[in-house]
């Protein structure tokens, strides 16, 4: 009744074959579409800021940058920056508890950071989720939120032309 364990070795690395296949000709990469990618850095960046409430201004993007893909291949990927000046009445550390639950709530692994001295600079960083990279600074002058989407299929200097 069992099959022989060379029969399922075969049939295993036929499967792995057409998989390769597949990809080599749908040109699979690490983030997809490069709209995509963009609309997805975009997204989470804006709901952060959203959460947190104020006056958010765009500081860079979605600009299209050069990545390496995971098959070594030149991808896309997106870089978002908003900001948002007139910090005052603000709490900082309330601000990156709620940044923090909607970033884990998404798939984001976070890590608050905060650096030394009297009036430290606060905020927190995260990886994973929809995002390469995605940090908020809760800073006393100003508020920024910057997202790095993954890596997509997409030729930077076309999408750059694009927009």
């Amino acid at each position: 009744m069992n099959a022989p364990l060379h029969r399922i070795t075969r049939v295993g690395v036929g499967v792995a074959l057409m998989l390769a296949a597949a990809c080599g000709l749908a040109g699979c990469s690490d983030g997809g579409d490069p709209a995509n990618a963009s609309k997805s850095v975009v997204g989470i960046v804006q709901a952060s800021a959203d959460a947190v409430g104020g006056h958010w201004t765009v500081y860079r993007g979605p600009a299209a940058e050069v990545c390496t893909q995971s098959g070594g291949g030149d991808g896309a990927r997106f870089v978002y920056v908003l900001e948002r000046s007139g910090t005052d009445g603000t709490d900082p550390a309330a601000d990156i508890r709620t940044v923090e639950e909607l970033w884990k709530s998404k798939g984001i692994t976070t890590e608050q950071f905060e650096s030394g001295g009297s009036d430290p600079l606060t905020g927190i960083r995260g990886a994973d989720g929809p995002v390469t990279s995605i940090g908020f600074n809760a800073y006393p002058q100003r508020y920024s939120i910057t997202g790095v989407s993954k890596c997509s299929d997409g030729d930077v200097q076309d999408l750059r032309s694009s927009e």
